[in-house]
């Protein structure tokens, strides 16, 4: 979800190594709550509806006793259910219900670290706090104010939520891809042969790529300005020259559509 109250941590774990996260922030959240409450909502919806045979039967005259059984064991599902799915599905989803797994959000420790069931538990524990004093305004406010979205219950487990690589790559890929569409770039007739594109490395697909992602947000004749010797570069490694001197911008674009499926995943 492309919301700007999204912020980044970075977290230095036992060994060293420096991760990287963009936190989930209300608008994600809230989106992936309120799924979880529809699947609620129909799990609630055909546990009443199985009460009410239940009740049904129990005001006959045929199996009373167990009717009664199972109306008190309907009820107890009933409230099982409610408190218990947050806390099961987090714990044996990798920190995920099925509402943050649809929007790739996931629970891990302040230290970067798959979410405990101890932590799970009193996160969500807390929930009824964050709830108060209606429509979860106090976790609603937590999160607003936070330095890394954390509503109250995180703030107890040490918890964070936080949004998956994978979807973060997906969403950026779907700004450029609407950036580009929206300036009608035309197509190039390049015609790169696959020894052309064994020519480019690594390095080459990220310096495109950091120019590519730009393309949203930058002005366009700082643009044109970074793409001159981008395009140069790639214009002699490629040997496409009389394609880069015509104009820098259409030709990186160019350059990106074409090399875009050998290096995204």
């Amino acid at each position: 979800m492309n919301e700007s109250l999204d912020k980044k941590v970075t977290i230095i774990t036992p060994e060293q190594v420096q991760l990287q996260f963009h936190t989930a922030g209300i608008g994600s959240r809230s989106l992936a709550h309120i799924l979880d409450a529809l699947i609620l909502l129909v799990v609630n919806c055909l546990l009443f509806v199985f009460a009410l045979l239940v009740s049904r039967l129990y005001s006959g005259s045929w199996l009373p006793a167990v009717a009664d059984y199972l109306l008190a064991f309907s009820i107890i599902l009933l409230i099982l259910l409610n408190l218990g799915y947050f806390v099961c599905t987090e714990a044996y989803m990798g920190g995920q219900t099925w509402g943050k797994r649809w929007l790739g959000l996931r629970v891990l420790q302040n230290n970067g670290q798959s979410a405990t069931l101890l932590s799970i538990l009193i996160r969500n524990l807390f929930r009824l706090l964050d709830m108060m004093p209606t429509f979860y305004f106090l976790g609603a406010v937590s999160i607003l104010f936070s330095a890394k979205d954390k509503r109250i219950g995180d703030m107890v487990a040490g918890t964070i939520v936080v949004v998956e690589a994978r979807f973060e790559r997906m969403k950026r890929r779907k700004q450029l891809e609407k950036a580009i569409s929206k300036k009608n770039y035309p197509l190039l007739a390049l015609d790169m042969e696959e020894a052309q594109r064994a020519e480019i490395t690594d390095q080459d697909w990220q310096l495109l790529q950091a120019w590519v992602e730009r393309i949203p947000t930058m002005a366009n004749d700082r643009l044109a300005e970074l793409a001159r010797p981008i395009a140069q570069h790639f214009a002699r490694k490629l040997a496409l020259n009389h394609w880069s001197t015509q104009d820098p911008v259409l030709f990186l674009i160019n350059i990106y559509e074409a090399l875009r499926s050998d290096w995204e995943v």
